[in-house]
């Protein structure tokens, strides 16, 4: 058994002196880059690596143990039977060639594996290999766990080779850091949707409960004007469910698509909502927040005894910025410019949205607000 044998630091350096060798090396390289850098699924990556190299360093077997914590795992095995495959599930890896490496931070080049009884070679002696190279993938000081590459036949890995895996692992390791970014990202957001999901079925529930508690009053109550307060205060608690409900079409949890949002309304208050009642050629999605605000002034202009308007929605480009422009357009609608004046539920809601209200003739409203770049057109459908 020759001593583990301290791989060179500079795998970036040149692979090999001999120009025909160095030319397929090159090929492997960027042929393994191009696969690692565009994998999805960790164990699929190093199993297409070790099909395009395998033939080319005359490899038998590969393993691919992954450190999380304080845990080991095989995450992924190459040229290894069933049989084998489920008995290094239950190896002790720290007693292994693999858990040294991770210890020691180092690659190890072991030889003569079959003439020697070392427990920590065991197993792939086991596997009949004879030479084995274990490489720790590390991204900076993180530890990922290890690759290690072994052979059958007795011929030990050449520097070049050497070389060539350990610059071939520099890139494994960079692609393993950047898929468990990208798990780490597609978990917290999954989470993000699960909290966000429970909060919004028990805003719903609560709402739900209080309009049946306020309907009930109506039907209770004696006094006309009491029964009239009561009525608009169940219909405005309704229209913040209302805003609830189309809070996942939109691809961003805490989203609401406005059109959708205004085209609910409408047909909650007038009984009936057209398709073209709401014009928005393309979808605007808005923070919950903003949208309950925004629903809750429809549902005060709704009150206004005019026919039903067409509103479109546009986001435009005024001085640098851009605002989101909401147009009412009916008979009479125009006539109401001043409403923010005279309302004080308006006036309290368009300093929520930052609005202002203005009007173009005796047909048409006009509703502008800021509408913030990260808030601006989304594909919700």
């Amino acid at each position: 058994m020759n001593p583990p044998v301290t791989l060179p630091g500079d795998a970036i350096g040149s692979v090999t002196a001999d120009p025909d060798v160095a030319r397929r090396y090159l090929a492997l390289v960027a042929a393994a880059t191009d696969r690692l850098m565009a994998a999805d699924d960790p164990g699929a990556m190093i199993d297409a690596l070790f099909a395009l190299i395998r033939e080319e360093l005359q490899l038998d077997i590969y393993l691919n143990f992954r450190l999380d914590g304080t845990s080991i795992r095989l995450e992924a095995s190459g040229g290894l039977s069933r049989a084998q495959r489920t008995k290094v599930v239950g190896l002790d890896i720290a007693t292994s060639a693999c858990g040294q490496a991770m210890r020691e931070r180092r690659p190890l080049h072991l030889t003569d594996i079959q003439e020697s009884g070392e427990a920590r070679t065991a197993f792939v002696r086991s596997l009949g290999v004879d030479v084995y190279l274990c490489i720790p993938l590390l991204y900076g000081q993180e530890l990922l766990g290890t690759l290690g590459f072994g052979r059958r036949a007795t011929s030990p890995f050449g520097e070049d080779e050497r070389r060539l895996l350990l610059l071939l692992c520099h890139y494994v390791a960079l692609a393993k850091h950047r898929l468990r970014i990208e798990e780490a990202l597609r978990e917290g957001m999954e989470a993000q949707a699960r909290l966000l999901a429970e909060l919004n079925h028990r805003v719903r529930n609560a709402l739900q409960v209080a309009i049946g508690l306020v309907s009930q009053e109506v039907r209770s109550a004696a006094d006309p004007a009491t029964r009239l307060a009561l009525s608009r205060a169940a219909e405005r608690l309704q229209v913040l469910a209302s805003a609830h409900r189309p809070l996942y079409a939109t691809p961003d949890p805490g989203l609401v698509d406005l059109a959708a949002l205004f085209h609910d309304v409408i047909g909650q208050l007038r009984g009936e909502a057209p398709e073209d009642i709401v014009d928005a050629p393309a979808p605007v999605a808005v923070p919950i927040e903003r949208a309950v605000a925004a629903a809750l002034l429809l549902d005060t202009f709704l009150e206004l005894p005019l026919p039903l308007p067409v509103i479109a929605l546009r986001v435009v480009a005024e001085g640098g910025n851009e605002m989101l422009r909401i147009t009412f357009r009916g008979r009479g609608w125009g006539c109401h410019g001043d409403l923010a004046a005279r309302n004080r539920l308006v006036t309290r809601l368009c300093h929520q949205l930052r609005a202002t209200l203005t009007n173009e003739g005796d047909g048409c409203l006009i509703l502008v607000m800021p509408h913030d770049g990260e808030h601006g057109h989304r594909d919700v459908g």
